[in-house]
């Protein structure tokens, strides 16, 4: 495991939500031409950068699986992306039920995509997720968090409490507006031809 640094945690939680935030955009776009709000007020999706932060220090990075178990490659990666793969999958069956339960709505639903497995997740999801995931442990993470490490000393964790107290805050409140809407939050949305 790795050690946990939670000023250095919470900065990576912020930056890795509004990673999430621009991923899920990104994909919007390529999909469905548009761009919107991803349901909250703020530009950051905090479920993003817990799971990416809780992944890390649970099982490390392709080069060093669980933080100790080294592989020649690309078995590591295979390894990697099986692991990431059911982690994916059973998080967002977990998190799709759980929200259907405390907001009666389903926050997405997947059962017009090939090989889904429940209307929460599928394999084809599963994969480019884990893939994803595993490019971004692999050449992202890592740099960054080695400068956040850097910069955090000159950080008032006072600041980086109340960011992550306000992204917390946003996730709440957008829910609670999806549970009142029965539906999705839209605030803005640009749709391109």
């Amino acid at each position: 495991m790795q050690k946990i640094d939670l000023k250095v945690d919470m900065i990576m939680i912020i930056i890795v939500s509004l990673v999430g935030f621009c991923f899920e955009d990104i994909w919007m776009l390529i999909r469905y031409n548009l761009l919107d709000n991803r349901n909250m007020y703020l530009p950051f999706l905090i479920g993003y950068g817990l799971l990416i932060v809780i992944m890390y220090h649970l099982i490390g990075t392709p080069d060093k699986i669980f933080n100790k178990y080294e592989f020649k490659k690309p078995m590591n990666y295979i390894i990697y992306i099986l692991i990431c793969f059911v982690i994916v999958s059973v998080e967002e069956i977990a998190l799709g039920i759980t929200i259907e339960h405390i907001y009666h709505f389903s926050y997405w639903n997947y059962t017009k995509i090939p090989l889904h497995i429940t209307k929460y997740t599928s394999v084809l999801t599963s994969i480019g997720f884990s893939l994803a995931i595993t490019l971004f442990m692999k050449y992202v993470y890592v740099p960054i968090e080695n400068k956040v490490k850097n910069i955090s000393k000159k950080i008032p964790i006072l600041l980086v409490v109340l960011i992550i107290t306000i992204l917390s805050l946003d996730c709440l409140i957008s829910f609670e507006t999806m549970n009142i809407n029965n539906g999705r939050n839209i605030v803005w949305m640009i749709k391109f031809k």
